[in-house]
């Protein structure tokens, strides 16, 4: 059977992904994967060359997102994505770039 998706699923996860993944349309890239998903959060560039994400919405689409982000964009040769799972606490309805 599965998995209703409600509320009570909710998951909230800071992921750092690692790699040429700057320069290569990752944080376009990932704001419409996040639509597509209906997840909310953001994504930025760090100072270091690695991108950094908040997302949050239902667990399986989460986990789409984490799928995604392992490999990015075409153009992006990701090498590694650390993932941490926090307290749902992003209180936007959106996904936006910073």
């Amino acid at each position: 059977m599965k998995e209703k998706e409600t509320t009570t699923n909710i998951k909230q996860f800071q992921l750092n992904i690692s790699g040429h993944v700057q320069g290569v349309f990752f944080r376009q890239s990932s704001l419409e994967i996040a639509n597509q998903l209906k997840l909310c959060g953001w994504v930025c560039n760090n100072d270091n060359q690695t991108v950094s994400m908040c997302i949050k919405g239902t667990e399986i689409n989460c986990q789409k997102m984490i799928t995604w982000c392992h490999q990015g964009p075409p153009q992006a040769k990701v090498t590694k994505v650390t993932i941490k799972e926090e307290s749902p606490t992003f209180t936007k309805n959106t996904f936006i770039i910073t």
